[in-house]
């Protein structure tokens, strides 16, 4: 899923920036890192408030595409995105302004002697981090329109084993106990999306059908579009991830999380308007309208379109721009294999949710699952300290 995902505080101040100096233009993510802020408890106590975060999302898109002529993925991203920068502006608007300044009067861009902010190096990592993000959300929305729920659902699962794999591909030490949790959160996984339908050990013969017939769809070597397109986000994500535990240690959260926001706006709404110049009519009549705009004619919002609204915004702000900052500021210490197995707790938390909120009943498989999961993700705090070191 799209991790488009602040709070409208500036990030500590005490979040060390990269030292520019006489080459700031041209430092990379590579260079020296700065004095972390967070030890690594807090910073994973952080990271794990972010799938639960995360969990409020379905819900959320639940009740919006319930409604009557519920917006695209296109358009509710690029909506999402447009609402999250909101927040974000504030920290954008403080970069900016302290860059003129130093352009003008050629004094370091903080006065509180913390190092000079390197905008280059910002912008360049805004760029790469929005653009990853901003294609992985699209080609996990093409995908679930070409192929079903529970393939895309072990498709994009893929993320686990992928992020350590990149990790250690980029340098990134990626220790044993943490390879072991991904094994663990991977069979977690593949033991809670074969069977959210029914108990896949009873002895209802329909019961047992529908367990075979998920993992059917699941384990099909028919491999179409669709597959290629949930794949390929489930790639961008883990690319995302390895990236910004990188540049997360050398640029302030807030900062960093609004440049990417940025980036990923630009990219979302101009998706939408490709979306929108492509579902004209042949006659030039235009595109139909989403339950967002059904009242802009009159300049009224009916019940349910304010409702809907509320959806929107909540998802943009919450699941969206505040997971975003904890997300960047809880990687600024703990490596992204790690990260992701505190991540892979999203089911875990989805289900919990469901069954508080929406009265649904988690099965058998949904149980055995979310416990795997739950050990796997336990085992970076279980940690020998000199491991941790």
């Amino acid at each position: 899923r799209a991790r488009e995902t602040v709070s409208t505080e500036t990030a500590d101040p005490s979040v060390a920036r990269v030292s520019s100096g006489a080459h700031a233009s041209t430092s990379s993510p590579e260079d020296v890192a700065p004095p972390k802020t967070d030890s690594l408890p807090v910073a994973r106590a952080t990271l794990l408030s972010v799938p639960l975060l995360w969990a409020t999302y379905n819900p959320a898109m639940r009740f919006i595409y319930a409604s009557d002529a519920p917006p695209s993925p296109a358009e509710l991203t690029a909506v999402r995105m447009l609402i999250a920068l909101v927040p974000f502006s504030l920290v954008l608007l403080s970069v900016a302004r302290d860059e003129a300044s130093r352009q003008n009067d050629g004094q370091p861009s903080s006065s509180d002697g913390a190092p000079e902010r390197d905008v280059l190096l910002l912008a360049r990592a805004g760029a790469e981090l929005g653009l990853l993000n901003a294609a992985g959300t699209a080609f996990q929305a093409f995908g679930l329109e070409r192929t079903s729920a529970t393939r895309a659902g072990f498709l994009l699962s893929t993320i686990n084993v992928l992020v350590p794999l990149g990790a250690a591909a980029t340098g990134q030490k990626v220790t044993p106990k943490v390879f072991l949790g991904v094994a663990l959160a991977s069979v977690g996984v593949y033991v809670s999306e074969t069977s959210g339908l029914e108990n896949p050990f009873a002895s209802d013969a329909s019961s047992r059908d529908a367990v075979v017939a998920a993992a059917a769809a699941a384990s099909d070597l028919d491999f179409g579009a669709g597959d290629a397109c949930c794949l390929a986000a489930a790639a961008l994500y883990s690319a995302f991830t390895v990236r910004l535990g990188t540049y997360a240690a050398r640029l302030d959260a807030a900062e960093l999380s609004a440049a990417k926001a940025l980036a990923m706006t630009a990219l979302c709404v101009a998706w939408w308007g490709f979306e929108r110049a492509a579902g004209a009519s042949a006659d030039g009549s235009p595109a139909s309208v989403s339950v967002l705009w059904s009242g802009a004619s009159s300049g009224l919002l009916g019940a349910s379109a304010v409702a809907v609204w509320g959806a929107v915004a909540y998802s943009a702000l919450a699941p969206g721009a505040l997971a975003n900052v904890l997300q960047t500021r809880g990687q600024s210490t703990v490596p992204a294999a790690e990260a992701q197995l505190i991540f892979a707790t999203t089911p875990v938390f989805n289900a919990a949710l469901a069954a508080m909120a929406l009265g649904e009943t988690a099965t058998t498989n949904t149980l055995v699952g979310g416990a795997l999961i739950l050990a796997a993700s336990l085992a970076p705090f279980l940690a020998d300290p000199d491991e941790d070191e």
